[in-house]
């Protein structure tokens, strides 16, 4: 509902987060300039009220609180729920993967069209979208608590040798099913388009790992399986070993001596300074597991191009 009372949406507003609105509440329906929708801000879409608490920020890889000023964090002021709201953002950016050139935009109509196909999975985030006044799509996105796969894994205070045997097991059961999740999207055709170990969520109470943040568009249609096989790196890893870690701290790799040193050929096809072959640095993975990590090393003779195969491979693994 829209609250056609100033003073009863104030009201609304302090129950539900403990803030004040001072002087007259600031509302809007166009959502064209994200830049000027700030904290405090309620946003009318489709006749219902958002309290709006902030942008969303992203951290990983060392940099934290990273805003998104096309993304944020609102109150649904009929129901109390806390919601995401994304904006229509245009990125555009090209990276090459090995000898491939790939491009990459973020494409909110893609992002509804998958909200839609995925709605009722638990494995995907849940949402729907909604249009401002001046047309834009805004997706309404359920907030899903808990961490991020990758801040889990840097907040686990283990050697990799005793996380290795303690607590991979269970994660990569956990991944398996993530990805046997992903098959959904990728039977059909479709691409989830930014597969990262930050947009797998680890949701609080169930533990289910959630897929989130599918507004890219790419270009080539086996990067999914590629960053499918980044993540697996990096769980597998407890974090990314670059060629530098390795120079800079030969003692922390018990692997190294032991036959040849990971070179440039040992490292991922799509994230080319990070080693694939963790088997050189960490002997005591065994070589079947290994073998998979290895299949997306730039070395490799062999592609995963269907996803059933990286599954039967991993399953095999796990066994």
């Amino acid at each position: 509902m829209a609250f056609a009372d100033e003073a009863e949406l104030k009201r609304r507003v302090g129950e539900l987060t403990g803030r004040q609105i001072i002087g007259r509440p600031r509302i809007t329906g166009d959502t064209t300039d994200y830049m000027r929708i700030t904290g405090g801000m309620i946003l009318r879409l489709e006749g219902r009220d958002y309290y709006v608490r902030g942008d969303a920020t992203e951290g990983r890889f060392g940099i934290d609180d990273q805003p998104k000023f096309w993304v944020k964090y609102v109150v649904d002021l009929e129901t109390g729920a806390r919601k995401i709201l994304k904006l229509v953002f245009h990125e555009a950016f090209a990276t090459r993967v090995g000898p491939f050139l790939i491009r990459a935009q973020r494409n909110p109509e893609k992002e509804s069209r998958l909200l839609e196909l995925v709605r009722g999975r638990p494995d995907f985030m849940q949402g729907r979208t909604i249009r401002d006044q001046a047309g834009n799509p805004v997706r309404l996105v359920d907030f899903v608590r808990g961490p991020s796969l990758y801040r889990h894994l840097m907040n686990l205070e283990l050697d990799h040798e005793t996380y290795f045997h303690q607590r991979l097991p269970s994660i990569l059961r956990q991944i398996l099913a993530a990805y046997q999740a992903m098959t959904f999207l990728l039977d059909q055709g479709q691409q989830h388009g930014d597969i990262r170990s930050d947009h797998l969520i680890i949701e609080a109470g169930s533990g289910r790992y959630v897929w989130i943040d599918y507004d890219y568009q790419v270009s080539h249609g086996d990067y999914d399986i590629w960053c499918l096989g980044n993540v697996l790196t990096f769980v597998v890893g407890k974090g990314s070993h670059t060629l530098h870690d390795v120079a800079r701290r030969p003692g922390a790799y018990p692997g190294l001596g032991r036959g040849p040193r990971p070179g440039p050929e040992d490292c991922l096809i799509a994230k080319s300074n990070r080693v694939a072959d963790l088997g050189k640095l960490f002997p005591y993975i065994p070589d079947r597991l290994n073998r998979i990590l290895v299949n997306f090393s730039l070395g490799t003779r062999y592609f995963y191009e269907d996803i059933h195969v990286l599954l039967d491979h991993l399953g095999e693994a796990l066994a």
